[in-house]
């Protein structure tokens, strides 16, 4: 059986967390399977954007509570971190290939971080977001650390850590915390859209975004002023910013080749 589902809908390559279960939590298993999907739609070059999202009635309830492993490890959890869930986080915000996170119910622990990693996030109103780690005695991890105070500001990250309290869906997107609140029925139709609009855009200058906006976080203006004329530099080459300019004076849409 495998822990995450993989299927092709033209240029999006549809990833579903498998463990409906135990509302998508990181049993053993889970995060190699989302990893190598992972990779195989990074590599595949058909595959122009992804959409992450979970089956059943949650997204990702994150560590596998149930399983007496989970609480046994002790300080052995560091090297299952960096071996297991560190490569897939980064991975995901490393990607040139942009990925869109459909949050189908709750998202806990590591599985907020696991949807913040994504590039677009929409929420079932019906959704929540909770960061169970203070109320367990655990710490932070699967970047939530830097990725809460990235999207909503320190003191709202340091409270919502701290006392474990949940966010709905809209307080989510009220917050900033990710990009849009969608009625349940039509969750995966609005993220669908979103990835097949993605994977009809320029590959090359959406993965240049994709990498500034990371690189800008904690580098100086100067810095990025630079890289910001690096990057253009790389896209003014391509055939895709020929083909929009084209497109834009003819009053057409686009057709990018990633070339």
């Amino acid at each position: 059986m495998s822990w995450v589902l993989s299927e092709r809908r033209g240029a999006v390559a549809v990833l579903t967390l498998n463990n409906p279960a135990q509302y998508n939590a990181m049993r053993r298993g889970l995060l190699g399977d989302l990893g190598n999907a992972l990779n195989a739609a990074f590599a595949d070059e058909a595959v122009r954007a992804i959409l992450l999202t979970g089956a059943g009635k949650g997204f990702c309830a994150g560590a596998e509570l149930g399983n007496g492993d989970t609480f046994s490890a002790g300080a052995n959890v560091a090297p299952w971190m960096r071996a297991e869930l560190s490569p897939v986080i980064e991975s995901m915000r490393n990607a040139e290939k942009p990925i869109v996170v459909a949050v189908n119910g709750a998202a806990a622990g590591a599985g907020v971080g696991l949807a913040l990693a994504g590039d677009i996030v929409l929420a079932a109103r019906s959704a929540k977001f909770v960061l169970s780690f203070a109320r367990l005695g655990a710490a932070l991890d699967a970047g939530t650390s830097l990725f809460l105070q990235r999207s909503i500001g320190v003191a709202r990250a340091r409270a919502l850590a701290l006392l474990g309290r949940p966010l709905t869906a809209e307080q989510a997107e009220q917050s900033g915390l990710i990009f849009q609140t969608v009625d349940d029925a039509r969750l995966m139709d609005e993220a669908m859209a979103i990835a097949e609009q993605l994977a009809a855009g320029p590959p090359i200058g959406l993965g240049l975004i994709k990498r500034q906006i990371e690189a800008a976080w904690d580098a100086p203006l100067a810095a990025t002023l630079d890289s910001e004329a690096e990057c253009q530099g790389r896209a003014f080459v391509t055939e895709d910013l020929r083909e929009g300019a084209a497109a834009f004076v003819e009053k057409r849409p686009p057709q990018f080749k990633g070339r």
